[in-house]
């Protein structure tokens, strides 16, 4: 049956039940904030700090927002295959940034830039696959996989840096990457808009990204189409390492040091931007370019919190807050969708 078929037949059976209208106002309206809300309360957001925020609207502000808002950006658009696909998140790309930030500071600094981009993408490629193998063949809890990848990953950069902090040259390549503009425009901000088009690409161009999103939907049904949901799994996974490896560069060039610490905390705030955009936890649901507007919620967000003296922990308490809001919101929308 088709989707449009689907749908037909929804509305259909929503309208001969009592009070259907009512019923069909609120879906209508939860399914509008679940999927489109984040546009809308985006641009309020950013309205209102424009106008009652001291310092919000300064060039040296903004830029700041955008240099932040990069590399948990670029976890973001690459972590929301991983949720599409109804495997909840990927807890260890706060290993995949750390590690990739110290590899690429640390082996540039002995053997050059593609060395380092080589060795970075090869260890990202080895904790897509066994990520995305552990759950996908193995059929393993993605959290608890993913925590355990987690602690693994951040105990043997330990071990190998010694906890040690590793600073890069004033004049080298990174550096200078970190430092870069284009205009006004952090090149790091370029390099989270390109990430989002080719996923965006990916996601709704190819059919890997029709695959993600049907296993997301339904696991059986997309099995017993013949496609190898392994893949599907594994590939979900490999994404998400390699936007965490470049998430990593970024960091890394942000302050021209890597430190195994420097990405604690990655993981929710990827997250918080993800559901927030209107990715479904459960799956089958979602966009990378709603993703991208969830990480620029966030981090506006968490730029008015400081600017108006807020502490840290209330910042994370509001972050948290989000997550529980937009989580209550989907599953509201998706209750009414079913009766």
């Amino acid at each position: 049956m088709s989707r449009e078929s689907e749908t037909l037949t929804e509305t259909i059976a929503v309208a001969s039940r009592p009070e259907a209208g009512i019923e069909k106002k609120r879906f209508s309206l939860l399914l509008w904030m679940a999927d489109r809300g984040v546009i809308v309360f985006t641009v309020l957001l950013i309205l209102a700090a424009v106008i009652f925020i001291d310092g919000f609207a300064t060039l040296p502000n903004l830029t700041d927002v955008f240099y932040r808002a990069a590399p948990i950006g670029i976890v973001a658009v690459g972590m929301t295959f991983v949720v599409i696909s109804a495997n909840y998140l990927d807890l260890s790309v706060v290993a995949q940034v750390a590690t990739s930030a110290v590899i690429f500071i640390g082996i540039s600094n002995e053997f050059g830039v593609f060395a380092a981009v080589a060795v970075a993408s090869l260890v990202a490629m080895l904790y897509g696959i066994v990520n995305g193998l552990a759950v996908g063949f193995f059929k393993a809890n993605a959290v608890i996989v993913t925590l355990s990848t987690t602690f693994i990953g951040l105990g043997i950069l330990r071990w190998l840096s010694g906890g040690s902090i590793f600073f890069g040259p004033e004049d080298g390549p990174i550096r200078a990457f970190g430092q870069a503009r284009f205009g006004p425009i952090p090149l790091s901000a370029l390099v989270l808009l390109l990430v989002t088009i080719i996923l965006w690409f990916v996601l709704t161009r190819t059919t890997f990204g029709f695959a993600v999103r049907a296993y997301g939907s339904n696991k059986s049904a997309t099995r017993l189409a013949g496609v190898n949901t392994t893949a599907v799994v594994v590939g979900a996974f490999v994404i998400t390492a390699l936007s965490a490896m470049v998430a990593g560069f970024v960091l890394a060039a942000f302050s021209n040091t890597a430190v195994s610490s420097m990405s604690d905390g990655y993981e929710f705030r990827a997250l918080a931007a993800i559901i927030i955009g209107g990715t479904s936890v459960f799956g089958g649901k979602g966009s990378v370019l709603r993703t991208l507007l969830g990480v620029i919620f966030v981090s506006v967000l968490t730029n008015i919190l400081v600017l108006s003296g807020i502490g840290f922990g209330f910042q994370q308490m509001a972050i948290g807050a989000l997550i529980v809001l937009a989580v209550s919101v989907d599953a509201l929308a998706r209750r009414a969708a079913k009766k």
